[in-house]
């Protein structure tokens, strides 16, 4: 029988989790960093309850990681990380952006491309933040118009990760917009065309540049950090014996 009692903890767990959620992706909670739970508890003057239930779920999510010795901490988004994340965005997108180029409005395709072109075309001082601002818009015409509801929740689910991925990461990368608009802009070429195909292969090509482009910033940045910064950028410490 359900306890109905259970109800508003429920709630409260899941404010916490967003809450917590929010400062890991804005990275005022950074990786690796510790989360104390009492802290939280006594700042949001809360039980300990509901902030361990939210800690379970943004484990399951991949936020955080939970061991015995050390206790809570943000996750360590390094390069083996962001490459599962990026390998499970590729399976999902490849395909709703295929499912959307059956659905989406010839109108909101045609206005996708206009942006992008436009965007192409400025060469003002705001080019960035233009390019910044429309970065996502193929994205979302993926998520809106795949006509899949299961699959929506699954690109929902991953949206947060991917957001962490570009506040932590991408955003850091050298002409991270300028790279990717014209992949942007061939998948809303073969959107306007009604080219499945094509519009998967180029959704395709565009993530799988955009971990490639990751994969190599991180490893660049790597040889120029202290060893403990090289081990959260890579993933691996130095062989034994070796210098770091």
């Amino acid at each position: 029988m359900i306890d109905a009692a259970n109800f508003n903890r429920v709630s409260l767990a899941a404010q916490v989790e967003q809450a917590l959620r929010e400062e890991i992706i804005s990275n005022r909670l950074q990786p690796n960093q510790r989360i104390d739970v009492a802290h939280y508890a006594q700042m949001w003057a809360i039980s300990p309850t509901p902030v361990r239930d939210a800690i379970k779920s943004l484990e399951a999510a991949g936020f955080v990681t939970v061991s015995p010795r050390r206790g809570v901490n943000v996750a360590d988004l390094n390069a083996s990380t962001l490459r599962e994340i990026y390998e499970v965005r590729i399976a999902i997108e490849c395909t709703a952006i295929r499912l959307a180029c059956r659905h989406v409005p010839a109108e909101r395709a045609a206005e996708a491309l206009a942006l992008y072109r436009q965007a192409q075309a400025c060469n003002g001082a705001d080019r960035t933040a233009i390019l910044s601002e429309i970065d996502t818009i193929v994205h979302e015409i993926a998520l809106d118009h795949c006509n899949n509801t299961r699959l929506q929740r699954a690109m929902q689910d991953l949206n947060d990760l991917v957001r962490w991925c570009r506040l932590s990461v991408i955003r850091n990368l050298p002409a991270a917009y300028e790279t990717t608009l014209p992949e942007h802009i061939r998948i809303c070429e073969a959107l306007v065309a009604c080219d499945c195909e094509e519009a998967a292969r180029a959704m395709f090509a565009h993530l799988a540049n955009s971990l490639d482009r990751i994969t190599r910033f991180l490893a660049a940045q790597a040889p120029q950090a202290p060893q403990a910064v090289q081990t959260a950028i890579t993933g691996q410490s130095a062989p034994t014996g070796q210098p770091a």
